[in-house]
């Protein structure tokens, strides 16, 4: 099996000059269309009955404007003068609720006309929490394309007197599982698939034995990211990041405790597959190596397009794939794949799209790194971005936000009505709260948001705060 995409490159990765995004009518026509299924439907997570009946009639109505002539649009969607200032003071008020803290940093951009409705700090930098796995998501799909698939595959190293090696090779695919019924979704590859496979190839040769090396050389650099906390890993947050890890890095799907070394496990559990195959391994335990690049593969299995992990990545916030996905950043554009060379690799990747670079310092895709600065300006441009008629590869973000009310996490965040027309990402660690997405109001005004307060002591009240702050958008 060969990967049809090729290896990461720069083929997709498009520098322009750094310039604000701008959301004109054009958005409006074609974005808010797209908006009629992923505001309230999704891609496979919500069906039409699935959501509030009256919401979702009231939006589809609304949003069947945008293909009205602009004027059309603009007055049945956009709000006017004196909505507009009315809306803007209530935001003021929310986003200054004490339990948010001292600082506080938003941006309210009307969809359809580009304007800015409310803006606090929009250009200050905040720790972003998860939130940073927009920017991660918008980078990787920039540069490789929602169709991209990642392959894990095993190679052919020496073939002597009855005895073959092998190697099992990481091509970084941050949904491979261990087994078909521990996969995260029904479109992963397993090591238990590729065990079969590799089994057949194997019996081909004639062998009696194999001997089993794994390579995951294709990340380098500390697997352990310098500015995470030292207790992530041993309390489950996240795994060591590598190029070869099976259900997340953990020592068992479904379960929080991660292995120390994710891609030996990983060849360990390979191993047994293979004997569940009649072929016997050599050795007990498997060996690093370097496989090189020209080895004969034997098998090869290929990860979910990309546009389906960023989905996964937005709706659940996993850690260990948006890590990964930051990696293949900096693979994209040349660069050795450790998390420093990812962090600038993103900026490098957001800039040409337009995204003002300033007050950006990222440290790791995921957001866990307290290090992290992010603007609510480079959030809502980013989301811009997404909705932009001119870069539908970047649409899937936009797809992949929890649903308020109903899918990922925000199902049980939808307050005063808001369930169903609020869209967004969130983002917590210790005294810093944020969400940014989407809100369609029923009158079919659509809102591009982002709010982050990085000094808040009461996560539930300073959550709740940020859900009335989105749901006043659609009241």
């Amino acid at each position: 099996m060969s990967n049809e995409n090729g290896p990461p490159g720069r083929a997709r990765f498009r520098r322009a000059k750094p310039r604000r995004v701008k959301l004109w009518v054009a958005v409006s026509v074609a974005a808010t269309a797209v908006l009629v299924s992923a505001v309230l439907v999704g891609t496979g997570q919500l069906t039409p009955t699935d959501g509030p009946p009256k919401a979702s009639q009231q939006l589809d109505k609304a949003l069947a404007a945008s293909w009205e002539p602009a004027e059309a649009v603009l007055a049945a969607a956009g709000p006017d003068a004196d909505t507009g200032a009315d809306l803007s003071n209530r935001l003021a008020s929310l986003a200054g609720a004490s339990e948010l803290g001292g600082n506080v940093g938003a941006v309210v951009i009307d969809l359809g006309s580009g304007a800015t409705i409310y803006e606090s700090n929009a250009t200050d930098a905040f720790v972003p929490a998860s939130t940073m796995k927009i920017l991660t998501s918008v980078a990787v799909l920039d540069v490789l394309g929602p169709d991209h698939r990642f392959e894990t595959k095993t190679v052919l190293v020496d073939d002597d007197a009855g005895e073959v090696t092998i190697a099992l090779v990481g091509g970084g695919d941050p949904m491979l599982a261990s087994t078909d019924d521990g996969a995260v979704s029904a479109a992963s590859a397993s090591l238990e698939g590729l065990a079969a496979a590799t089994a057949e190839a194997v019996a081909e040769t004639g062998a009696e034995s194999v001997r089993l090396t794994f390579d995951d050389s294709l990340f380098t650099g500390p697997a352990i990211d310098p500015d995470w906390l030292p207790t992530y890993v041993p309390n489950g947050v996240v795994a060591p990041v590598s190029a070869l890890a099976a259900d997340g890095g953990r020592i068992r799907a479904g379960f929080r405790d991660r292995a120390d070394d994710p891609a030996l496990s990983a060849a360990e559990l390979f191993a047994g597959f293979l004997a569940d195959h009649d072929v016997p391994v050599a050795d007990a335990s498997p060996e690093r190596t370097d496989a090189g690049a020209d080895l004969p593969e034997l098998a090869a299995v290929a990860s979910p397009p990309l546009s389906a992990i960023v989905e996964h990545v937005m709706r659940t916030s996993d850690n260990d794939a948006a890590e990964v996905l930051g990696r293949h950043v900096a693979l994209g554009l040349g660069r050795p794949a450790t998390s420093n060379e990812a962090g600038e690799a993103t900026v490098e990747v957001l800039a040409g799209l337009g995204i003002e670079p300033g007050g950006l310092d990222i440290r790791d895709g995921s957001g866990l790194a307290r290090g992290n600065a992010a603007t609510a300006a480079a959030l809502t441009s980013a989301l811009g971005r997404a909705a932009d008629p001119d870069h539908p590869d970047l649409r899937t973000v936009l797809a992949g936000l929890p649903v308020a009310g109903f899918t990922g996490t925000l199902a049980e965040r939808a307050p005063d009505g808001s369930a169903g027309y609020v869209r967004a990402k969130t983002g917590t660690l210790t005294g810093v709260h944020s969400l940014a997405g989407l809100a369609v109001a029923p009158d079919g005004a659509a809102y591009i948001f982002a709010i982050l307060a990085d000094d808040a002591d009461d996560a539930l009240a300073a959550r709740a705060a940020l859900d009335r702050f989105a749901a006043a958008l659609v009241s």
